[in-house]
This record gives C-alpha cells, structure tokens and sequence, in this order.
C-alpha cells in the first residue's frame, strides 16, 4: 500500500468518527433549563403557567441540594414576584411521579438557596413576593424525576391561588371520656401555607374556653358536647372546626361480696357477689377467683358468670356461685375469695370498685341446720314454713325452709322495723314445693325484731325473726 493510500485512509477514518461523535452529542442534548444557571423564567403576571419537558437526557451539577428524594434528573424554573401571591406548584411526570423543590434566592447562586418545602407525591403552596415594599425576591423551582435514568415527559404547573385557610385538626384522649375522667386535647391543626399559626381560641361547648396548644378539660356531668377550634396564622388567616364528644360514665361497683364465713372439707357453700348499678343498663362479666399457695398471679379461677345488670338505685344484682371445700383448703385453714367484676360493652369509668376480697375459714366439719320432716307436696299458697336459728345471735347465715305454689323467680328478704333491707337474695326458678335456702346477712344486724319476707309474683309472706346479741 503506497504512502498516499494510508494517507486517504486515515482521513476517511477521522472523518466517520468525528461525523458518529456529532450525531450522539446531537442525540444527547440535554434540556435547556438542565443547569440553575439556565433556569427558565416564569412571567408572574401571565400565570397560571406549565412546560412538558422531556427529561431524560437531563443531569444533575455540583451543588445541587436534594431535600426530598434523589435524583440524577433535575431541570430549573425561576419566577419573580413583584406583589404578594399566593403559589400552588406541582411537578407531574407522563409515567412516573415527580418531585418538586422551592427555594428563596438568598442571592449567592445554587449555594446560597434557602429551601422552603417541596410538593413530594401532590403539590406544595407557598407565599411568594413582597407585602408592600418595591423589593422583589426570586424563587426557584428544582423540578426532578425519581432516581434513576428515568424516561419520559416531566410537566411542571405554577398557579395563583387564593390565601388558603389554615387546616384545622381536634384529637382528644380518652376516646369514650366519662364525667370522672380529665381530657386530654390535641391541635394536629396545620398551615398549607408554611406561615405557622399564632393563635388559638378553643370552646369546650359547656361554657369553658382555653387558648393554650394542647388543654386538659373535665366536664361536670354527661352529655354530648360540640367543641369548636378557631386557630389563626402568623399573617392572619383563620380556621376553625368543631368535634363532637360524647360524655358517658359507665360504672358499675361491687358492693356486696358474701361467703360463708366458716366451711369445712366436702361442704358446698353460696357465694354471692352484687352489683349496683345507678348510671346505664350494662352486661357485665363477673370471674371469681380464689388464693393460691405459691402461684405467681396469687389466685385462679375458679368460675365465672355473665348477665344483664339492670339500673337499680336501692339493690343490687346478685350473681350466686357455688363453691366445695377441699383438702387444700383445710391444710392452709382458710380460703381467700376474689370477685371481679368487668363491663362486656364499655370502659369502666372507675374500675378501682370492681373488686372484693372476702375470707372463709376452713374447719373439720359444719354443724348442718336441719328442719322436722315436711311432705313434700306442692303449696296452694307462698309460706315461709320456718326459719333456723330463731332467735339468731350475730350475723351468722340463715337456714329458711319455704314453700312455692308455681314455677318462677322469688325473693328472700330480712327488714328491720324501720323497713330497711338488711338482706336479700333472688332466687331464680326453683320450681312448685317446697325448698331449703340460705340467707346471709348484707350488714352487721344489731339485737331487735326483724322480719323475713318471701315475695314471688304478687304474693307476699312474712315472719318474725328475734336477733340476740
């Protein structure tokens, strides 16, 4: 090959490979406002504005701040207000979610920006401009595709809004609040407009007020209550909302808790545990429990009953169990009940009345209180056929023999001439004939005249009862 070939040759090579190296440098053009030097200005007075751009050919420089996410894809805009407005910015990718960033021009270039927000997954609202000097402040806007080598289209939207009202939120704590409980409030209230808020007016809906960011607040009695928050931003704005609270005190007590006061190996003996209730008709679950020797927890169930407790001023409702002593309980010589009690529906508003501890002594044996044999025959009439011990000393329990003509729930009761009820079990459908029940007392009775009362439907019947001291 001559030395004019190789000449020819060489030259036909750098010729294809400058033409290749011009093609992809056209190919790979990236967007004109890729750099914050060549950011694109938006005219404030021609708004609202937007600009698809394709983004994929676009880069990132060095000093770039990436606040909310990264990206190796970003492209300016700048605008310059010269009055106060009100921006809603976005930056809306064909197929893919993009991200846009605002920043205040501290005036020392892309080092100097002071970052405001960004719009992350919807859009961000700023104040822009001065109030009412002739100094103007230019924004830019750092609009970016998602990480990394993203395709596609990038639109970015500015819009003048209206001042937006400050959004207001009420949380508050206990959730189902009752008259007993002091409530803790919560402003979740947020500005869309970054300004902050200044003030707040808060109205409780019983006359009370406060104006502090979190307040406590206990009402006097139940009821349902609108409270109101009015909030107000730094520059003025203003917004309010209301949240209703429901005031409702469930609360049920155990105030009777009766066992035997003495038992023995092999006897069974009547627990009964009763519940007052004066607020609203409640179902509740009452467990009874008993001490155990050792055990971590201290006691174990031993049983459990679940029912409807009426609201009753002047009784209780009675939940009755049945307990036999064992060989356990003689070798430690007593045995410690526990009754709980728990609402099914609801939060007890003062739980500490919920339980009652009560002791049994465990003896070799119980002395049985028996009655002269009576045919068992079904009644015509309600009759109280006798009642052991009579006369009584002390509050030891009552052995009451009584008869029933038909099916159906009865009550024994003991009332002292004043007619208080000192007291009283219900008895569930015990069937026609005649029966053996025990009654303990409710209180302590002092020496005097009593009298056992047995009532089933209508019918009622009495008899005298002595207690000695």
């Amino acid at each position: 090959m001559t030395t004019l070939k190789l000449h020819r040759l060489t030259l036909a090579c750098l010729t294809t490979l400058t033409l290749a190296g011009l093609s992809a440098s056209a190919a790979a053009s990236p967007p004109v406002n890729d750099y914050f030097i060549n950011a694109t200005p938006i005219d404030p007075n021609a708004l609202p504005f937007g600009e698809t751009v394709n983004i994929f050919e676009a880069t990132t420089e060095f000093g770039e701040s990436e606040p909310c996410a990264f990206s190796q894809q970003t492209i300016w805009y700048k605008i310059t207000p010269t009055t106060g407005v009100w921006l809603r910015v976005d930056a809306v990718g064909g197929s893919f979610t993009g991200n846009l960033n605002v920043y205040r021009d501290m005036g020392s270039g892309i080092f100097g920006l002071n970052f405001l927000g960004c719009s992350g997954f919807g859009s961000f609202t700023f104040r822009a401009g001065p109030d009412s000097t002739p100094t103007t402040t230019s924004y830019y806007l750092q609009a970016m595709a998602p990480c990394c080598g993203v395709s596609g289209t990038l639109r970015v939207n500015v819009v003048q809004i209206q001042p937006p009202a400050p959004i207001v939120q009420i949380n508050y704590y206990p959730s189902d609040p009752s008259k007993f409980d002091t409530i803790q409030f919560f402003d979740s209230s947020y500005d869309p407009g970054q300004q902050g808020i200044q003030l707040r007016s808060w109205d409780f809906g019983d006359g009370a007020t406060a104006t502090v960011y979190n307040p406590a607040h206990a009402y006097g009695a139940d009821g349902d209550y609108t409270v109101t928050l009015t909030v107000t931003t730094v520059d003025g704005r203003t917004g309010s909302a209301s949240q209703n609270v429901s005031v409702k005190t469930h609360d049920v007590a155990i105030t009777k808790f009766r066992v035997p006061q003495n038992g023995a190996v092999g006897h069974t003996g009547q627990i009964t545990v009763g519940i007052r209730n004066t607020q609203y008709p409640e179902n509740v679950r009452v467990e009874l429990y008993k001490g155990v020797a050792g055990s971590y927890q201290g006691f174990e169930q031993i049983g459990y009953l679940q029912g409807f407790v009426p609201v009753r001023t002047n009784r209780t409702t009675d939940y009755d169990f049945s307990y036999t002593f064992t060989n356990d309980d003689a070798r430690i010589g007593k045995v410690t009940f526990k009754a709980v009690a728990t609402l099914t529906n609801g939060r007890d508003a003062l739980p500490a009345d919920n339980e009652a501890i009560a002791t049994t002594r465990i003896g070799k044996a119980i002395t049985q209180i028996t009655f002269p044999e009576t045919p068992l025959i079904v009644p015509e009439t309600l009759a109280l056929l006798g009642v052991t011990p009579n006369p009584a000393r002390g509050s030891a329990d009552l052995a009451i023999r009584l008869a029933l003509p038909v099916d159906g729930a009865a009550t024994l009761q003991v009332i002292d001439i004043a007619g208080r009820v000192m007291a009283e079990r219900h008895l569930e459908s015990l069937g026609p004939g005649v029966h053996e029940e025990r009654l303990g007392w409710d209180r302590r009775p002092a020496p005097g005249i009593y009298w056992v009362r047995l009532t089933q439907l209508d019918e009622t019947t009495a008899t005298r009862l002595v207690v000695l001291n």
